[in-house]
């Protein structure tokens, strides 16, 4: 925080934790410190590049398997829309590739829905205002959306994965109770609502190394069309629910 304050100086707006950390969930070796920063205006590309230098792992090390860094211009927040308009997107550390996005247009949109979603009700604030200040609410058919994109995202790049398995776990959890939590805590409550509760046990031991069968991709398919009929459903309840326009 206090190399964004250097670097932005009054232009910084509002720093704030989110993902495992705000949700008490954070795990030593294995979380990512995520942040959201607000600026002022938008930025220059250099002072955008210059703010990925000085962040970089190899200039400031992040104690952390990685540092997720995404910027916005208070304008961005203010009056959301599609594709969300970052500043930068900046991933960092001695766990994770290292990336610098400057275009939103060039990068899946759903991460940036969600995490903006999870910032306005549990983001911690490091400097700035209380995060449902400074972060407009973002319409429920956005949020549905990127769920379902993120659940399309897991199943291509990580079809059997323990991350896809709890992901699509905190989805459920979050469409069904409108609750965002950690993915560990999603699980638990996806477990009690499955006939057969294994895949989640599998996927919960693999996250943390400890052995146990492999995850059947028909099993993960299965999960995921749960999900998926969920968000179909949500989606219905917004659509009957939206105003009926009268005929002139």
């Amino acid at each position: 925080m206090r190399c964004l304050r250097a670097l932005l100086g009054d232009e910084l707006l509002g720093v704030y934790l989110i993902g495992s950390v705000a949700l008490e969930g954070y795990e030593p070796g294995r979380s990512d410190i995520d942040i959201i920063a607000v600026c002022a205006h938008p930025l220059e590309t250099r002072a955008r590049q210059a703010i990925a230098e000085a962040l970089d792992h190899r200039a400031l090390p992040c104690p952390a398997r990685g540092l997720e860094l995404v910027l916005y211009a208070k304008e961005a927040v203010a009056a959301p829309s599609r594709p969300l308009r970052f500043e930068m997107n900046f991933n960092t550390g001695a766990g994770m590739n290292h990336w610098l996005g400057l275009n939103p247009e060039q990068e899946a949109t759903h991460w940036f829905v969600i995490d903006l979603d999870i910032a306005r009700g549990h983001g911690v604030p490091l400097a700035g205002p209380p995060p449902n200040e400074m972060l407009a609410p973002l319409p429920r058919a956005w949020v549905l959306d990127a769920i379902r994109d993120s659940l399309t995202w897991h199943s291509r790049a990580e079809p059997v994965s323990p991350n896809n398995v709890l992901n699509a776990c905190r989805a459920w959890r979050h469409v069904e109770e409108g609750v965002w939590s950690t993915k560990a805590a999603a699980a638990t409550w996806a477990r009690e609502r499955l006939t057969d509760p294994s895949l989640i046990d599998a996927a919960l031991a693999k996250r943390h190394g400890a052995p146990g069968p492999t995850l059947e991709p028909e099993a993960v398919r299965a999960l995921h069309q749960q999900v998926l009929a969920a968000v179909e459903r949500a989606v219905q309840q917004l659509d009957d629910s939206a105003p009926t326009r009268k005929s002139p």
